[in-house]
């Protein structure tokens, strides 16, 4: 029996020995791809809900997922599309040990700066942490949206299926669209809570199931439908979708069930892989937004996401697009720094896709694009590493630098409520990481120098040999082929090798006509 290879100095032994990557590169398994279906449906937003949108920060990020203008051409917005193989090949990479993924290139990872440029979510405000849920919760929903003013040819409202969580189906009685032109008050609100619960359950905070949404998103959609205009309560969405997105990370590269979902925000996956790898990149217009793109108010404006999202035609090129699983891992194992635009974010980059600016919210919170406090999104608690990755904010990679562990306790990183009630001790366990988020901006990496090649080359000399870069197997000790009388060339390579003799053949032949027609002249 083949001795197991010695565990690399970043990676942890018990962490390594079920990831994916060990599977692949060690054991040469085939593994499956995971399943990122974002909604079939787009939901518009109505004009009465827009302040509220505006004061709790989702706005901009509505307005990305709700596709853009419509094309010019007369046709409607593009169906959201995911790429399940990219967001696998990436899933490969990722490391919980360090919360980045590891390419051969240097770590890299999404971080608060790519979720304020990509989607436009709020990083300052309140952690959004765990919340107590009656078990009453499912009435509680009807009776609160009986009344709802709907258009009479929608007939009656249909009754709420047994459930996790607020059901997709059920919410989607309540579309903007459904109600009437002047409908009440109460109405509009309750249109507002369903519509945030689809947009949390299915673009922010996806979870295992498709049809239903966390119950535990209930509280903070009817607080926000609820508010007044002028005081709706503040949360660091931001901050949230990146915890949830690492979560689905962690718990992802471990797994291989060809059935597995991806858990967290895939959308932020794909934009961020977009803006920075050459690997399965679709080649889009790249004009400035238009007009067109912009609201009355700052906050109602593009990101730099919305290229990626936008009614425009897009190609692909060649055989990088539309590609299976196994090429994006052969991609990424030979990437190269020249590959990756690791300051996708420059004034001149900005200036060039939105000459009438961003979204302000896509800069407002930069002070914490820096933070190490730890991100939280109900009972999640995950890292935020900066320091790992310094070169995507220009600066120079110091190394070695501390493990995530030292941060965040095992304990708390592994808090699941699986097969848990859904009780107060969750809100006391997490409680010293949802106020310290209230200081997230005094925990903040100072960087030391700005990013130079030869740095850049000594990092790498010292990290390489630390770490899994390649994910495709090879084998290291190969057993040599002995020759016998029924080896035989794969039929591919006879077909080549007889277009390459006809070939040579048909050249053969014109040239000698040639010759002799010189001759007869």
């Amino acid at each position: 029996m083949a001795e197991k290879p010695p565990t690399l100095e970043l990676l942890d032994p018990v962490v390594d020995s079920g990831h994916r990557s060990y599977m692949s590169a060690v054991e040469h398994k085939q593994l499956a791809t995971f399943q990122c279906r974002p909604p079939k449906e787009y939901l518009e937003l109505d004009n009465r809900w827009l302040q509220r949108l505006r004061g709790a920060g989702l706005l901009t990020f509505c307005r990305l997922v709700e596709g853009g203008p419509i094309g010019r051409h007369g046709r409607g917005r593009p169906r959201l599309m995911i790429d399940n193989s990219l967001i696998t090949a990436l899933v490969d990479r990722w490391r919980p040990e360090t919360h980045t993924f590891h390419m051969p290139c240097g770590e890299m990872a999404p971080t608060l700066q790519d979720v304020s440029y990509l989607l436009g979510l709020p990083i300052a405000g309140t952690a959004v942490g765990p919340r107590v849920v009656p078990a009453s919760w499912k009435d509680d929903l009807e009776i609160r949206f009986a009344g709802v003013d709907r258009l009479d040819d929608l007939g009656v409202l249909e009754p709420h299926p047994n459930a996790r969580g607020p059901a997709k189906a059920w919410l989607l009685q309540f579309k903007a669209t459904s109600l009437h032109p002047d409908t009440d008050d109460e109405s509009v609100r309750r249109s507002l809570e369903a519509y945030l619960l689809w947009l949390f359950g299915f673009m922010m905070f996806k979870n295992g199931t498709s049809n239903s949404v966390d119950k535990v998103l209930i509280p903070y959609a009817r607080e926000i439908a609820d508010a007044p205009e002028d005081a709706v309560p503040l949360w660091s969405w931001g901050s949230a979708v990146l915890a949830a997105t690492y979560r689905g990370l962690c718990d992802a590269c471990s797994k291989d069930e060809s059935n597995a979902r991806f858990q967290g925000c895939a959308l932020l996956l794909q934009l961020w892989s977009y803006e920075r790898l050459a690997v399965g990149r679709p080649i889009v217009d790249h004009r400035g937004y238009e007009a067109q793109y912009y609201g009355q108010h700052d906050d109602d404006g593009p990101t730099m996401g919305t290229l990626w999202v936008c009614p425009r035609e897009r190609t692909w090129a060649n055989e990088q697009a539309r590609r299976t699983y196994p090429s994006f891992v052969v991609a990424l194992d030979r990437l190269v720094a020249e590959d990756v635009i690791w300051e996708p974010y420059s004034a001149a980059a900005v200036g060039s896709r939105a000459p009438y600016g961003l979204s302000s919210l896509c800069t407002s919170n930069e002070t914490l694009w820096y933070t190490t406090a730890s991100l939280v999104y109900d009972i999640y608690i995950e890292p935020h590493c900066p320091h790992r990755v310094m070169r995507q904010f220009g600066y120079a990679q110091q190394f070695p630098v501390p493990r995530v562990i030292d941060r965040v306790t095992p304990q708390d990183h592994r808090l699941s409520r699986l097969g848990q009630p859904c009780s107060g001790t969750w809100v006391t366990k997490v409680h010293p990481y949802v106020e310290a988020w209230d200081n997230a901006h005094q925990d903040v990496v100072h960087p030391v120098a700005p990013h130079t090649d030869w740095w850049y080359e000594t990092f790498l000399t010292w990290y390489r040999p630390r770490t899994r870069c390649h994910v495709t197997y090879a084998d290291t000790q190969p057993v040599p082929h002995e020759s016998s009388s029924t080896d035989a060339y794969a039929r591919h390579r006879d077909e080549a090798l007889a277009g390459a003799s006809k070939s040579m053949f048909d050249f053969l032949l014109m040239f000698r006509q040639c010759s002799t027609l010189a001759n007869i002249r």
